[in-house]
């Protein structure tokens, strides 16, 4: 039976702003006996949901190089803890590997980001060991993170040669392992921002970049340069040539511009609204990112390129598209606007209470409205002046969700994997929705679908066999039609949430609906961990206007606001408020 050697490392800490990554201010001398890891936590619970995030410095890690006469798991130990090494390309990790492989192993290509402790134990051949470790996430060489499923576990082999006497490592995958506290100390969140097909809109894509501070720009643009990830390819476009490059592998960044050379001959053939999309598609990347850029210049043979005057300029990307103050809601099973203060009926639309509606939904215009059927099998479009139709017709439909462009859409909850969508701008009337098929939903019972604000995602709950999936897809569309939904990526989460809406760009808000029991919404963002709001009793709908203070919550006979951390009775009488979208 093989030795059992286990890692101990310290306990999760806080993530760690996007300014953390970007400014190195203090550097750490660790003793001798200090292990890798950085011994900072802090409590995990109901927060502010609106505090900043630890915006503590970056610290410099200490790696220590193999002593003489060190075992096989020792030698192992020590590389994994010497994978905290990105300042300088991973020089001390190397001298645990044999000379060719220290030359050919590849440290960025992933991180694999494991929770408190590693195992090391001999493997099935001679001189092999196998890893194995608790996954928290993964993150791919483009920094794109995967959460991994809950109680996940990887095992990867090593193998071992004496080389003078001395283990060193012959085999190993390429990548890193870090423990998640120093995940997050030494990686940070960026949204790259892509558009939408219409270059209106800016659509976040978050990846986590290691934090050399003196490479941040560098970073961020070839990032950019790489295109979308995976689960927005063709539903965001870029600005930028596809396959250009960096002239060289350097963005200086000089009195607040950063100077972006690139090949000459793509660059050229674009023409000078496509350099000014390209500038606003950067700049507001960068400035989001990068409290130093105030521009971006792009050059081509070191020469400054033709960006003409102001009358190409291009208007600036529309982020975090924010949605009307006014609900619309129920009250007596007839549509009614919420202001904030004030219930009032809406103009012109006449009687649907024999309808026995629910989830009511309002277009971004204002215009157009949606509601659900009391036995959850039509949507219905009503405007004023128009009568109510039937818009989507199915079996177990989600709520009503209406994107930007005035197009309403609903999932089937019975497993088909049946999505529709209809262009409600001008009313329902012989128009046909669009019916997607979409594999990964097949078999999933969907509770949940949220168009984003900015019309390229959809927010998906869906559960099969008692596991629940919070998810996140691109629309991929041919012209205006939804013509796909992509492989989504999945958002961590707790307990077995049935709804939700977005919050923001990167935060969408999720719950379990309960009349008799505590319930808690909690917020999920692609930047950071899930946050819990304090509960409430009997919470069966939520909605959010624009960010986490526009959450609201709501029983069958009041609607709460969030002041503070804590819920407040804002109106009685109306059920199932909604804001656009």
């Amino acid at each position: 039976m093989g030795q059992r050697l286990a890692a101990n490392r310290s306990s999760r800490a806080r993530r760690k702003g996007v300014a953390a990554w970007l400014v190195m201010v203090v550097v750490v001398l660790f003793t001798a006996a200090a292990c890798a890891a950085i011994p900072i936590s802090g409590p995990v619970g109901k927060s502010d949901p609106l505090a900043p995030r630890n915006n503590s410095v970056n610290i410099n890690f200490q790696q220590f190089a193999p002593v003489e006469g060190a075992s096989p798991e020792s030698i192992i130990s020590g590389f994994i803890d010497s994978g905290t090494g990105i300042n300088d390309d991973y020089q001390v990790a190397r001298l645990y590997l044999t000379a060719g492989l220290a030359q050919s192993w590849a440290a960025d290509k992933r991180t694999l980001v494991y929770k408190n402790t590693f195992s090391v134990a001999p493997g099935k051949e001679k001189d092999s060991y196998e890893v194995t470790f608790d996954v928290v996430s993964t993150v791919d060489a483009t920094g794109v993170l995967t959460p991994a499923a809950a109680n996940a576990k990887e095992t990867i082999e090593m193998k071992l040669v004496q080389v003078g006497g001395q283990w060193r490592i012959s085999e190993t995958p390429d990548g890193v392992l870090l423990a998640d506290a120093n995940f997050q100390t030494l990686f940070s969140p960026v949204s790259l921002y892509f558009y939408d097909p219409t270059f209106t809109y800016g659509v976040p894509d978050v990846r986590w970049l290691t934090a050399r501070s003196s490479r941040a720009s560098t970073a961020i643009v070839k990032a950019m340069l790489g295109g979308p990830a995976p689960y927005l390819k063709g539903a965001v476009v870029s600005a930028f040539p596809s396959g250009i490059s960096l002239e060289r592998d350097s963005v200086p960044v000089n009195n607040g511009v950063a100077k972006v050379g690139l090949v000459a001959q793509p660059l050229l053939e674009t023409s000078v609204r496509q350099r000014q999309q390209m500038r606003a598609q950067l700049l507001v990347t960068m400035q989001k990112a990068l409290n130093t850029v105030t521009d971006v210049q792009f050059l081509a043979d070191d020469r400054e390129v033709d960006m003409g005057g102001s009358s190409d300029s291009v208007p600036p990307m529309i982020i975090d598209n924010p949605v009307p103050s006014t609900q619309v809601a129920l009250s007596k099973n007839e549509l009614v606007n919420f202001d904030g203060t004030q219930i009032s009926a809406i103009a012109n639309v006449g009687p649907i209470a024999d309808l026995a509606p629910s989830a009511p939904a309002v277009s971004y215009s204002g215009k157009q409205y949606a509601f659900l059927s009391s036995g959850g099998n039509r949507i219905y479009s009503v405007a004023a002046g128009r009568s109510p139709a039937t818009a989507i017709s199915g079996v177990a439909l989600t709520p009503p969700s209406f994107a930007p462009n005035g197009w309403l859409w609903s999932a089937e909850g019975d497993g088909s994997g049946t999505v529709m969508a209809i262009n409600a701008t001008n009313g329902v009337k012989d128009v046909t929705p669009v019916v997607l098929t979409v594999p990964w939903l097949v078999g999933r019972h969907v509770t949940t679908l949220r168009i984003s604000r900015d019309g390229t995602r959809a927010l998906v709950i869906s559960d099969a066999g008692g596991e629940t999936q919070v998810s996140v897809t691109g629309i991929v569309k041919a012209g205006e039609a939804p013509k796909e939904l992509t492989a989504p990526i999945t958002l961590p989460q707790a307990g077995t949430p049935t709804l939700g809406v977005w919050v923001g760009d990167t935060s969408v808000a999720v719950m379990e609906p309960s009349a008799t029991l505590p319930v808690a919404i909690d917020v999920l963002d692609l930047t950071r961990d899930p946050v819990s709001l304090s509960e409430l009793m009997g919470i069966e709908w939520l909605s959010a206007g624009s960010g986490v203070r526009n959450v609201h919550a709501q029983s069958a006979t009041e609607l709460f606001t969030l002041i503070g951390n804590n819920w407040e009775v804002s109106t009685k009488g109306l059920r199932q408020a909604s804001f656009a979208g």
